[in-house]
């Protein structure tokens, strides 16, 4: 049996309250918010970084963030993930320079973190510093949202309309 997702009936305020915003957004609470679990402040604060990281001012483009995201999700075999954050790339347009580059640095810092110099070190081959700062927490934030979403086992029929 696994970890139960917090939904309307068992939301606290401020959990019902993080639910509304959502629907407010985007028409539905995605699956992702509910793996986070039943604490509002959490929620807040990972949609707080998911702006700032995958959506904000950044050095590195909009397009190479999401394709980050996708690489990261991938080499965690997160379908939810996966999923959402390929429809996101295949809004953006079409390949990029360094996309191998990026997706080499997404698997190996997800898959071989001891390996984490050595990637960066690739990377800067590739991108400024600024841009591989941005890509390091990309990385990061897509693991804490993947290996949330894989240990809850979210679908898309997990999300509330």
């Amino acid at each position: 049996m696994g970890l139960a997702l917090p939904d309307d009936a068992s939301a606290g305020p401020e959990l019902a309250a993080e639910y509304a915003a959502a629907r407010e957004r985007e028409g539905r609470v995605m699956a992702i918010l509910r793996a986070l679990g039943p604490r509002a402040e959490v929620v807040r604060a990972f949609l707080e970084l998911a702006d700032a990281v995958l959506y904000g001012p950044a050095a590195l483009g909009r397009r190479e963030r999401e394709l980050l995201a996708l690489a990261t999700s991938e080499a965690n075999g997160a379908d939810y993930s996966a999923g959402v954050h390929a429809t996101l790339l295949s809004e953006l347009g079409d390949a990029g320079e360094h996309d191998e580059a990026l997706r080499a640095f997404a698997r190996r810092l997800t898959l071989a973190p001891a390996e984490a110099e050595d990637a960066v070190a690739a990377l800067q081959a590739h991108l400024s510093d600024p841009e591989v700062y941005d890509a390091v927490a990309v990385v990061g934030l897509l693991n804490l949202a993947t290996r949330s979403a894989l240990a809850t086992g979210i679908t898309v029929e997990d999300d509330l309309p």
